[in-house]
C-alpha cells in the first residue's frame, strides 16, 4: 500500500466526512458525502445506489458531468452488486459481465456494503479518461469503515423525524443485541446517557420495550411483536 500524504484540501474533505452522519430514513449517504469523496478520489462521476433483495435499485444518487439526479423509484436490477472494493480495469471479466465492459480508456472504482438482511449499498466512482491508480484504491480502503457507517441506515420511513442521530445509533446497537453497558462503551458515553436516549426513543416511537423499539426501527409490525413479548414474559415467569 502506498504512503498516503494528504493535501490541505484533502484533509479538509476528510474532516467533513468524519463529521458526517447517516441520513435518517435513507440507506444512502448525503450528497455532500459524495462530493467530499471526489475531493479525496478525483472522479468525473460518482453515484450511490441501494439494491434490495430482488436486485432492484430503489434509491440512487448520481453526481457528474451530466447533472445531478436522485431516484426514489424502483428500477430493474441486472444482478447483485459487489461487496467490498472492485476496480473494474483490474477485473475486465467482471466488468464485462456486470455492464458490458469499459468503454475506451474509462475506468471505475466501487465499494459495496451490506444494509440489513437483504439490502446492499454500493458507492461507485468513474473516470471517463484514464485509470484509477493504487493511491486511489488505498484512499478508498482507508475510507471504507467511514463509508460503511454512513451507508448503514435502514429504510424505515415510519420512524418519526424527531428521533435524533444519537437515539438512532443507540437503537441500532440495541437491535444488534448489545446491553446498555456495551452501548455506552461503544459510543463513549455513560450508561445513564444510554438509558436516557432509550427513554426518549420509546416515547417518540410509542413503545415501552426494547423489543418493540427494535421492531419499529426495522419496520416490522408491532401486534405480532407484542404477542412475542407476552410469550417471552410468560416463559420468564414460568
Amino acid at each position: 500500500m502506498p504512503d498516503l500524504v494528504l493535501t490541505e484540501t484533502e484533509q479538509r474533505a476528510l474532516r467533513h466526512l468524519l463529521a458526517a452522519e447517516p441520513r435518517p430514513g435513507s440507506p444512502l449517504p448525503a450528497r455532500e458525502v459524495l462530493e467530499r469523496l471526489t475531493e479525496l478520489i478525483p472522479a468525473d462521476g460518482v453515484e450511490a445506489v441501494y439494491q434490495d433483495g430482488t436486485y432492484a435499485v430503489t434509491h440512487a444518487i448520481c453526481l457528474g458531468d451530466n447533472g445531478d439526479e436522485e431516484v426514489d423509484l424502483p428500477e430493474p436490477g441486472d444482478g447483485p452488486h459487489y461487496l467490498g472494493i472492485m476496480h473494474w480495469r483490474a477485473n475486465p471479466l467482471a466488468a464485462q459481465k456486470c455492464f458490458g465492459g469499459l468503454v475506451g480508456d474509462s475506468d471505475g472504482l466501487c465499494i459495496g456494503f451490506r444494509n440489513g438482511a437483504d439490502g446492499l449499498v454500493q458507492i461507485g466512482l468513474g473516470r471517463w479518461h484514464g485509470p484509477f491508480v493504487e493511491r486511489d484504491i488505498a484512499v478508498l480502503r482507508m475510507l471504507a469503515p467511514l463509508l460503511a457507517r454512513l451507508s448503514r441506515e435502514r429504510l424505515t420511513p415510519s420512524l418519526p423525524v424527531s428521533l435524533t442521530t444519537q437515539e438512532r445509533r443507540v437503537l441500532s446497537h440495541v437491535a444488534a443485541g448489545r446491553s446498555n453497558a456495551e452501548i455506552a462503551q461503544a459510543l463513549f458515553v455513560a450508561p445513564s446517557t444510554v438509558r436516557k436516549h432509550l427513554e426518549h426513543s420509546y416515547r417518540k416511537l410509542g413503545v415501552t420495550s426494547r423489543v418493540a423499539a427494535v421492531a419499529r426501527l426495522q419496520g416490522r409490525d408491532l401486534p405480532d411483536l407484542d404477542l412475542r413479548e407476552r410469550l417471552e414474559r410468560l416463559h420468564a415467569s414460568g
